[in-house]
């Protein structure tokens, strides 16, 4: 039996499982890989397409290690001002 209440609750609560960003450009990868363009305008779509999800992996693993670095920077602020 599916428990419909607690899923509300942990939906609600903030609580459900959320995929990372990786898992939704690997499965968007997949995706594409698995098209088989039937035009030569849709084969130019989907290399698009592929290039275009290509630069957004490098921008989120550049934005990914943006934040592992600011968050190191506030936990050493949290420590030098509770130390204070």
């Amino acid at each position: 039996m599916t428990d419909f209440d607690g899923m509300t609750r942990k939906f609600l609560m903030g609580e459900a499982k959320q995929a990372n960003l990786k898992a939704y450009i690997r499965a968007l990868r997949d995706g594409l890989t698995k098209l088989k363009p039937t035009s030569q305008s849709q084969a130019i779509m989907v290399e698009n397409m592929m290039s275009q999800l290509r630069n957004v992996s490098r921008e989120v693993a550049s934005l990914q290690e943006k934040v592992v670095t600011l968050e190191e920077k506030v936990n050493l602020l949290e420590e030098s001002e509770s130390k204070e």
